[in-house]
């Protein structure tokens, strides 16, 4: 299981997910893979930067103490000596940084592990007033190159140590609480696996140990038809494949980032997305692949871009050129930013689903929603398991919700 930032955003929070935990652990044995409080990790880097520029960074600490020491009152951890002897470490290692007066990636990856392991001492402390929980320094476990800030994980000593050190933990006790986001090299020294860390970190540890699942509890619940914020009635999809959550991804949508939660799927191990704030919801399964995908679309992602039909002899800047199409003999290219005026706002809906191509299903809902709401669109593109549809900037949003409204007309459950 873990819980994300917004899930262990103080005192209240954790109140939240411990009935969750605890409710896991009664049927079976659980590790418990925690991130930083919200916003702690990015205060842990201005101070490692502030100290090593000569700038004030002690009132950033006395702000992450409090924060902590008061989570600690108000869970009745008083006197709380394992988070204070991590503060201290904390206030130490950026008095030598200033002292120093330079801060290296090494240094970085030492100072942002903080966040971790202090909000990690907090869920442990709590659950062990009433429940038999051991706490694991996720370092031991997950073994990586120096490549500081964004450390590349070496699998097979991964594995090894997992195996050799948390396994037999697990089974001296049901609830074991560890962190996201920080391992070490082979030698000891602490590596941080970059942003997303956290779901990696538990897809990892779930892969090596062979778990019945990995569960990622977040603020929402689960993966959607399309995203909530422009089409209120998305729904929760029940089930949907590794290969969805990636091109949904690319084209913007607000999901896992799939490469994090990879090594999870590659061990048949589903990964669930669930809500902590709705825990009563099964939210969405993620799998290598589903048995019997249904014909259409089963989810949209949208992305404002720009057509360029002026092909300039320079190349757009790295990562702004999407696509380069010819459609009815025109040749033109999809942009992330406009280059000139001439370069016209448009709209990409990328149609998501496993089984898109195995009928016309899915071209006839684009051609419904299409008359339904009074646009021309234009496919400009496929994939296995999606078509790319282009419709003016201005039309965008008014055809994306008739998609969805054409499209959830139809049973949209899959049997995994």
């Amino acid at each position: 299981m873990k819980f994300g930032g917004t899930s262990v955003a103080g005192s209240n929070q954790l109140r939240q997910i411990v009935p969750i935990v605890r409710h896991v652990a009664r049927q079976q044995r659980v590790v418990v893979v925690v991130s930083a409080f919200r916003g702690v990790t990015d205060a842990l880097l201005s101070i490692a930067t502030d100290a090593a520029s000569g700038k004030p960074w002690e009132e950033t600490w006395r702000s992450i103490a409090h924060q902590h020491r008061r989570a600690a009152d108000e869970l009745g951890l008083l006197p709380w000596r394992h988070g204070e002897a991590l503060l201290e470490e904390l206030h130490d290692f950026a008095t030598g940084i200033a002292l120093l007066g330079e801060c290296t990636p090494r240094m970085l990856d030492a100072i942002a592990a903080y966040g971790e392991l202090l909000s990690s001492r907090l869920l442990e402390g709590f659950l062990a007033q009433t429940d038999e929980v051991a706490w694991y320094d996720a370092r031991t476990s997950i073994i990586t190159d120096a490549c500081f800030t964004n450390a590349h994980v070496d699998w097979e000593r991964t594995k090894a140590a997992t195996c050799t050190t948390l396994k037999p933990l697990l089974e001296r006790y049901r609830t074991i609480v560890t962190q996201g986001f920080i391992a070490s090299t082979a030698e000891g020294v602490t590596t941080t696996l970059g942003r997303g860390g956290s779901d990696y970190s538990a897809a990892l540890l779930g892969a090596a140990l062979g778990a019945d699942s990995v569960e990622i509890w977040t603020d929402v619940s689960g993966i959607y038809t399309a995203d909530p914020r422009v089409i209120p009635d998305a729904r929760s999809l029940p089930h949907v494949t590794i290969g969805e959550i990636r091109t949904l991804a690319a084209y913007g949508a607000k999901v896992l980032h799939p490469l994090t939660i990879e090594p999870a799927i590659e061990c048949d191990v589903p990964v669930v997305v669930r809500n902590t704030f709705e825990p009563s919801h099964p939210g969405t399964v993620i799998v290598s692949r589903l048995d019997s995908p249904t014909d259409g679309i089963r989810a949209l992602a949208m992305l404002d871009v720009y057509r360029s039909t002026t092909l300039s002899d320079v190349l757009p800047e790295e990562g702004q050129l999407l696509a380069s199409l010819q459609i009815r003999g025109e040749r033109y290219q999809l942009l992330c930013q406009a280059r000139g005026e001439h370069d016209l706002p448009i709209t990409l809906i990328c149609c998501v689903g496993e089984g898109i191509h195995r009928t016309n299903r899915a071209l006839e809902q684009i051609i419904a929603a299409s008359n339904h709401a009074g646009c021309a669109v234009t496919i400009v593109g496929s994939g296995a398991n999606s078509l790319l549809v282009s419709v003016e900037r201005d039309w965008g949003t008014r055809f994306l919700r008739a998609l969805h409204e054409t499209m959830c007309h139809e049973h949209v459950e899959v049997t995994a």
